[in-house]
């Protein structure tokens, strides 16, 4: 392939790829279920059990799949 062709399909490509990004999320599958992707990402998960961290005073207590930053078990 020349790079004149290549120049020619790379526009095509992003257009293509626009579209298909533009059509709506398909239904969940029968028993399918969604899971929360937000992550505390502020600070590094603190444990064991739920997260010790405090902000401001406000002890985080979230699960530790919740963060973001987590040490090594």
């Amino acid at each position: 392939m020349s790079s004149r062709t290549a120049r020619r399909r790379g526009p095509a490509r992003v257009e293509s790829i626009e579209e298909r990004l533009a059509l709506p999320a398909p239904e969940p599958l029968p028993g399918q279920e969604t899971i929360p992707v937000a992550t505390i990402a502020d600070h590094a998960y603190q444990g064991p059990g739920p997260c010790r961290e405090t902000t401001f005073t406000v002890p985080c207590g979230a699960h530790r799949d919740a963060h973001h930053h987590t040490s090594p078990a």
